[in-house]
């Protein structure tokens, strides 16, 4: 198991308050470009490598080879690394780690910049009890990039409990 320590050179920020739009950040900053890896409204994948819950940014290319094949440690051959210009732009990390059952996702929603931090909006997403859900285990991580900043890193969560049957 790898642990989110053990990821050299990425830049881990503890997730701290919940979020599901950009107007809702009181952040009074100026909204970031974010273009995640994967279009579409559900994580960059549901089986990954990362077990663990992992809220991070990559800033140089050696990290995110390094996290890219943690990633894909499933998959063989592993999908061709998507390039990453880092003199332009860094990759935010969201992953919930392990889970016994689908239905759970993790997207990255927008970012927000001010003086002092970066911040990061997420929604996780998690099935109410007694939803019919496949029992394979899952590993959601969605992947984005955004503007490279020296700024500190802080993510904001909203958890959402999804119904039965909704879509």
């Amino acid at each position: 198991m790898i642990r989110a320590r053990h990821v050299a050179g990425v830049s881990l920020a503890i997730a701290c308050c919940a979020e599901l739009a950009m107007a809702q950040l009181d952040t009074g900053g100026d909204s970031l470009p974010v273009t995640r890896l994967r279009s579409g409204v559900t994580a960059y994948t549901t089986y990954s490598g990362l077990n663990d819950s992992v809220r991070a940014v990559v800033r140089d290319s050696t990290a995110w080879l390094e996290l890219w094949r943690v990633i894909n440690r499933p998959f063989h051959p592993p999908p061709p690394l998507p390039p990453v210009d880092f003199e332009h732009d860094m990759i935010v990390i969201a992953a919930l780690g392990a889970r016994p059952t689908a239905g759970y996702d993790i997207v990255i929603e927008g970012a927000r910049q001010d003086s002092a931090a970066v911040e990061i909006a997420l929604r996780k997403l998690s099935p109410a009890p007694g939803c019919p859900v496949s029992a394979a285990m899952t590993q959601p991580v969605d992947l984005a990039t955004i503007p490279a900043s020296p700024r500190a890193v802080r993510f904001r969560e909203k958890s959402v409990v999804v119904q039965c049957g909704a879509p």
